[in-house]
């Protein structure tokens, strides 16, 4: 629908744009709205937006569709729009159209497109002081806030002047963002449609990293939306060590519990991210990691964007510099012993005991700990499996040792600290030694044995005999690298 609506004001546009020629005079009319709708709760409720306006002798309403009602006080400089009396009124739609004109004393027009909604409900992400690093979004039909001038999960305030999409899965799956006066950013959230666009009951899936920016054009912070749709996250699996998993991987679609089905065993990739920094990187393109190609992803602008790769140095292996551009892998070297800090190795990015700044989890849920994973080995079931059957699974199924309790894992490899390009490759023992994508690793938020490294899990497959297959715990890696979250429940 809410693509049906664009193309709807597109025309209403171009046909303003054909009625009212723009004159050569000075008396040239500007009109401007800093968001092309209004929110209202129920039917017969008010919303009103400001808009600005430059040699304009009058602002009228034209056109109104879906049986709302608006009316134009220039003095305020504000709009004020009704939804329909009721369910049964005349016309009455959920979604109406406004149709606002500017007209210059010379004759000079200028015409907006405004949109009305009666949405299911206005959700602030960040109420209570509950604003993190990553919000998720899995009702439709709702106008989304959090507080955008504040970094993550602390209280220190940025200069906010502007919120945009830095990259999208699929930028349409948010529209209408705005950042209101009070510092907040506001998006709304529609229902997802199917390949032949029919709407669906549910809101989209995928994944998106808003920015704020400051006057200048610099990133101050910026945000994932995790969009899960239907699949719910939260219902988590508790271990014997009183910790609860996430049912899938941080910015995955869902978790593949083992499927077989390319789409599915895609679905189940999460976003990476590099130790102690709260920004993701993309997912493969392909459910194999065919020619190690990223996802194809797009901007505010709808421009392609990819992850770029700098050498970590003195002057970009610093925080300040990772928060500045957060799709940029800092790779790194022996010489500054594979962190993407450059000097400063520090062990307090992502903490074990209280939620960090930089802690890429949604509220409730952090990084684990070193101890996640140790209650946990390959399903006795998974292990025993012949290899021609393994290999097709693309992850095991983990299980706690002491209760019992079950969770499949995805074997998504990580990006290579060296490179920052995605490795998941593991390779049969004999002929044709066909590279397979079969490789585990997940942080934890502990510090490793090793100086400048940090504790994560680690699993693979036998591809010679399957019955001896690898799964460690606690390994200590380079924190360059940039691996899978699975998060626990603060």
């Amino acid at each position: 629908m809410i693509k049906a609506l664009r193309n709807i004001a597109v025309l209403l546009l171009v046909l303003v744009a054909t009625v009212f020629v723009s004159c050569k005079s000075k008396d040239v009319c500007e009109l401007d709205f800093p968001v092309g709708a209004v929110f209202v709760s129920d039917w017969g409720e008010s919303a009103s937006l400001k808009f600005t306006y430059r040699n304009a002798e009058s602002i009228t309403v034209g056109t109104i569709t879906g049986g709302w009602k608006a009316e134009v006080d220039k003095a305020s400089r504000t709009l004020i729009i009704t939804a329909p009396d009721s369910e049964s009124a005349e016309g009455a739609q959920t979604v109406g159209s406004i149709h606002v004109v500017a007209v210059a004393k010379g004759g000079d027009s200028e015409g907006a497109i405004i949109y009305g909604y009666i949405v299911d409900d206005v959700v602030d992400l960040s109420a209570n002081d509950t604003q993190s690093n990553c919000y998720v979004i899995s009702q439709p039909n709702v106008k989304y806030r959090f507080n955008a001038s504040v970094k993550g999960n602390s209280s220190e305030s940025i200069p906010t002047s502007e919120v945009k999409i830095l990259w999208a899965e699929d930028d349409e799956d948010i529209s209408y963002l705005n950042l209101e006066s009070d510092g907040y950013a506001s998006f709304y959230v529609g229902r997802a449609e199917d390949e032949n666009g029919k709407e669906l009951t549910t809101a989209p899936r995928g994944n998106m990293v808003l920015a704020a920016y400051d006057k200048a054009g610099t990133i101050l912070w910026s945000w994932h939306l995790w969009l899960v749709a239907d699949k719910d996250p939260y219902a988590g699996v508790e271990l014997s060590n009183g910790q609860t998993l996430m049912a899938f991987n941080l910015g995955a679609w869902e978790n593949p519990n083992g499927s077989t089905v390319a789409a599915d065993i895609w679905r189940g990739y999460g976003l990476y991210y590099q130790w102690g920094r709260k920004d993701p990187f993309l997912r493969p393109e392909y459910y194999d990691c065919a020619m190690n190609l990223d996802e194809t992803v797009y901007n505010h602008s709808q421009d392609y964007v990819y992850v770029t790769v700098k050498e970590s140095n003195s002057k970009t292996g610093t925080i300040d510099y990772a928060v500045k551009h957060p799709m940029t892998f800092l790779s790194s070297n022996e010489e500054n012993q594979g962190d993407w800090l450059y000097k400063n190795h520090r062990n307090d990015l992502w903490s074990a005991t209280e939620k960090s700044m930089y802690d890429p989890c949604p509220h409730g849920w952090r990084v684990p700990t070193k101890s996640t994973f140790e209650v946990l080995d390959i399903s006795a079931a998974d292990d025993a499996l012949s290899l021609d059957v393994a290999e097709k699974l693309y992850g095991w199924v983990l299980e706690d040792k002491a209760n019992g309790a079950k969770s499949f894992f995805h074997a998504s490899g990580y990006r290579n600290y060296l490179t920052g390009v995605i490795s998941n490759v593991n390779y049969r023992d004999e002929y044709p030694y066909t590279p397979k994508p079969w490789i585990g690793y997940y942080w934890t938020s502990g510090v490793g044995s090793a100086a400048a490294t940090s504790s994560a899990m680690h699993f693979d497959l036998n591809t010679s005999r399957a019955t001896v297959n690898g799964y460690k715990a606690v390994t200590d890696q380079k924190r360059g690298n940039a691996m899978q979250v699975r998060c626990i429940k603060e």
